[in-house]
């Protein structure tokens, strides 16, 4: 790639933007980093919202903070402060590093929102545990959507209100905003851990009228909601169902049959999945250690 980009006589924006994120997206993040100073000192007419999105990106999933904050003052000094397409990778970028009152100081003085940077905004929000603060962005958008709800629905279930996530699944439905497999997969997990069975198989039965039920994700979080249940033929049903059946799916069903006492068979799954193909992750042995220990006990 560099050989390719010193010999480019001309190199206008697209040129210096693709090798950045060419470096950044082959795991590269220095000679990244590199390029990027080097378009500062040779080319900084050309930088552009592409640019500054990409790099934000790439100190984010790198966790440079000093770096980021660098960024943020060009971003500043160029004139592209304002620019909402810059606006979300820049309050991911600083919701990842810890720093979510940055992220906030800095949405609360944009000018321009989209729902983009809105729902990324509650997701950093969520991440730092910021419920309340959260859920007053999400009712005073003036636009929401799919994405809004189900940002919403997992961030109330991984901060312990699994009943709220279940009751604002009820509220996307009467709004008549679409689900995907992360809404259903956030929802039934609630329902696992409220032990609420009867709102599970509910869930389950929209889950199959809007044809979710192929997918090896849902497939995997109903036998995880059915195992918490307790409702063993319910979920060996699920399970027999699913045409894909991945590492996560074979590991759900085992560990269903372990914590509900019927360690022989969690056994058996786990020979099963080995002639399937499939190798044990180190959290599938630790549970099938755990029903042979139950065997033998």
């Amino acid at each position: 790639m560099q050989q390719i980009f010193d010999l480019m006589p001309f190199r206008d924006g697209a040129s210096w933007n693709l090798a950045i994120s060419g470096y950044a997206n082959y795991g590269s993040s220095t000679d990244a980093v590199g390029v990027y100073k080097l378009m500062l000192k040779d080319a900084a007419m050309n930088l552009n919202q592409i640019t500054f999105s990409t790099r934000l990106i790439l100190c984010s999933n790198c966790r440079w903070m000093d770096l980021g904050r660098q960024i943020h003052g060009q971003i500043v000094k160029f004139g592209f402060g304002s620019y909402v397409f810059v606006a979300s990778p820049f309050l991911d970028m600083y919701a990842k590093l810890g720093l979510i009152f940055d992220a906030k100081g800095y949405y609360d003085e944009m000018p321009e929102r989209n729902v983009v940077m809105c729902n990324t905004m509650i997701i950093g929000l969520m991440w730092r545990g910021m419920v309340e603060e959260s859920k007053r962005l999400f009712h005073g958008l003036k636009e929401r959507d799919s994405i809004s709800w189900t940002t919403m629905i997992s961030g109330l279930m991984q901060n312990g209100m699994e009943r709220e996530a279940v009751d604002m699944f009820r509220e996307m439905i009467l709004a008549g905003f679409p689900m995907d497999q992360f809404t259903f997969g956030s929802v039934l997990t609630a329902c696992g851990s409220l032990l609420a069975l009867g709102e599970g198989k509910q869930i389950h039965a929209y889950v199959i009228r809007t044809d979710h039920t192929d997918n090896v994700f849902m497939g995997s979080a109903l036998v995880d909601m059915y195992s918490k249940c307790k409702s063993i033929k319910s979920r060996e049903t699920v399970f027999e169902r699913v045409t894909q059946k991945n590492i996560v799916s074979w590991t759900a069903m085992l560990v269903g049959y372990g914590q509900n006492g019927f360690s022989e068979e969690a056994v058996k799954i786990f020979f099963e999945m080995q002639r399937n193909g499939f190798e044990p992750d180190d959290f599938t042995l630790e549970s099938v250690i755990s029903s042979c220990a139950n065997l033998a006990s």
